[in-house]
């Protein structure tokens, strides 16, 4: 049985991997992500900081996108294999189908999937389908959905009496700015350079200057003037690509300055091998870390040039389920978030594996297996079992929750698997 007990123990890391561990490791993750493969897309429980969705597991056109598309595309490039083109066709044609005539997708609010409209899920979704347009076999089809994307959450967040969006989150305005970057590049359409400068000048108003969190962004802003003082290192992360850019795009050297007082805020408040959930100006730090989600900071020390920290790039490989999925949160004891691997994290691994893949490599065959872990339910310990046809939570016989993975809906459900 997998034990989620070890997992981010600084003392434990291997020295960084090699092009073989990671081609394994990406072998494996690519074999997982095809047994979430339901009519419509990718599929499968959420879990998250936020919120969780067990019940639904049904295809989510939203931000898992970002790493599918950038992760086969890059794959494609590398390899040149055909099998990656035909991954890289179906993951694309899943939202040009699924797209609704008003231009938002189907199912992707993430952990309040199935309803559409998430934010960042749709802008980051968009963004990998700007990325994958090289190896698309129609690219103009491709192209027009993502400006039917983009003027949809134009037309419903942008506010142009105070030339800012509604959706006050730093990372959220961040992602949409890097898909306005995307499409205004691909497309020659310069309009859509205006609303990108507009969200990341907007992402800016809340970066802190000085004291322990500087150059973080507050998590939240509910006013236009303040923020919510909280500060989550992965969100901050995020920002770093697309200030990047900005920076490149559109000759704003203030962002690329801005995108590494944010790394600069990731790497100090780093803890071995990983990161803090959230931090608060005091000093004060939350017990919970994301496992998965590491790939995504990870991500913005390559954009800016920097080598990536070797402690955490282990700890993350570690993690690998014999599955060859990798567990969202590290936990002493890990609950039914903690333990699930989902599309929504995954993906992010899968984007900087394939990443980190040397050009002409090939993905060996991969390794995968069952894999059963140890969880803690309620207090009480129970254990997850995952295969290529189900994942259970049980305890001593007894069904707690069951997704059979064609299905997109759980067939057994019960507390706390229930709750939002």
């Amino acid at each position: 049985m997998t034990d989620l007990h070890t997992l981010g123990d600084a003392g434990a890391v291997d020295p960084p991997p090699g092009a073989g561990r990671v081609a394994q490791a990406l072998a494996g993750l690519e074999a997982w992500l095809q047994t979430l493969r339901q009519p419509g897309g990718y599929a499968g429980p959420v879990a998250h900081w936020w919120s969780n969705r067990f019940r639904y597991t049904g295809p989510g056109l939203d931000w898992r996108y970002e790493g599918i598309l950038a992760g086969y595309a890059l794959l494609l490039k590398k390899t040149g294999e055909a099998r990656w083109r035909e991954r890289l066709e179906q993951a694309a044609a899943d939202l040009i189908r699924g797209q609704n005539p008003d231009g938002t997708y189907k199912a992707s609010r993430f952990e309040l999937n199935p309803g559409p409209l998430g934010t960042p899920h749709e802008a980051a979704a968009t963004l990998g389908l700007l990325l994958a347009l090289e190896g698309l076999p129609d690219p103009a089809a491709a192209l027009r959905a993502a400006r039917r994307n983009l003027d949809a959450l134009i037309a419903r967040l942008y506010l142009p009496e105070e030339k800012a969006f509604r959706d006050r989150v730093p990372n959220k305005l961040c992602t949409l700015a890097q898909a306005l970057l995307a499409y205004a590049e691909a497309s020659g359409e310069e309009p859509y350079l205006e609303y990108a400068r507009a969200a990341l000048e907007q992402a800016l108003r809340y970066q802190v200057r000085e004291g322990f969190v500087r150059g973080a962004t507050h998590q939240y802003a509910p006013t236009p003037e303040a923020g919510d003082e909280r500060f989550f290192p992965y969100y901050q992360a995020r920002c770093v690509p697309p200030l990047a850019e900005g920076a490149r795009v559109l000759g704003e050297g203030r962002y690329l300055e801005a995108a590494h007082a944010v790394l600069e805020f990731v790497e100090r408040t780093r803890e071995g091998a990983s990161w803090p959930m959230v931090l608060y100006p005091s000093g004060r730090r939350g017990e919970l870390r994301f496992l998965a989600g590491m790939a995504d900071v990870l991500l913005a020390y390559r954009r800016l040039g920097r080598p990536l920290p070797a402690e955490p790039l282990g700890a993350l490989l570690a993690a690998q389920y014999p599955s060859g999925g990798f567990p969202t949160f590290f936990m002493a004891r890990p609950d039914h978030r903690a333990a699930t691997a989902v599309a929504g994290w995954n993906d992010k691994v899968f984007r900087l594996l394939a990443e980190l893949l040397p050009d002409g490599r090939p993905l060996p065959a991969a390794q995968v297996a069952p894999a059963e872990v140890p969880v803690w339910i309620e207090g009480k310990e129970a254990r997850m079992l995952e295969t290529p046809e189900f994942l259970r939570f049980e305890r001593k016989g007894a069904v707690l929750y069951e997704w059979a993975k064609p299905e997109p809906w759980a067939r057994v459900v019960t507390l706390p698997f229930e709750r939002r």
